[in-house]
């Protein structure tokens, strides 16, 4: 009778901790998603501003094939254009460094017990070097990165000689 016992009581325990480890996964896949879904939803809001402020596009493609100086000197300070294209680029620095700061939250020793990753994070690191390369993001970068969290500062150091050697699409804007 008491192995019975022992025997229901081996078996309840690890029922137990099998149910325990599928609703821990579970929960980490909902977090993700919506964590993910988050900073989405923050970067169609951006995105907003573009289709508001058709100009501001419009600038950073005319813009494309200048070099960083160009955003560096006082003829810029003079164009209403450059200070809206440049709260643009805030903005998305700003949410490119909360992306990567989320993501650098989810790695590193006992991950499992750390916030959920964001998914298709290499996706996300692919779109922020491609946006990178416009000369506005890297003259920024350049001169006040120190406004951005360490994320994206590290980021930028990690990546910046492919940022810089890939040429900038004037269309992508």
């Amino acid at each position: 009778m008491e192995e019975a016992k022992l025997y229901w009581t081996i078996v309840v325990a690890i029922i137990s901790a099998g149910w325990v480890l599928a609703v821990f996964i579970r929960d980490r896949v909902t977090q993700s998603i919506e964590r993910t879904s988050a900073i989405t939803s923050h970067l169609l809001e951006i995105d907003k501003l573009i289709i508001d402020n058709p100009d501001i596009p419009k600038y950073l493609s005319k813009t494309a094939m200048q070099n960083e100086q160009y955003f560096r000197s006082e003829a810029v300070l003079e164009e209403d254009i450059f200070f809206k294209a440049k709260t643009y680029v805030y903005r998305q620095l700003n949410s490119f460094d909360e992306i990567l700061s989320t993501s650098s939250e989810t790695t590193g020793r006992l991950s499992f017990l750390k916030p959920p990753s964001m998914i298709e994070m290499s996706d996300w690191e692919t779109y922020i070097r491609i946006t990178l390369r416009h000369p506005l993001y890297r003259s920024i970068l350049k001169n006040e990165k120190e406004i951005f969290g360490a994320s994206l500062r590290n980021f930028w150091d990690r990546n910046k000689q492919s940022i810089e050697s890939t040429p900038v699409d004037p269309f992508m804007w």
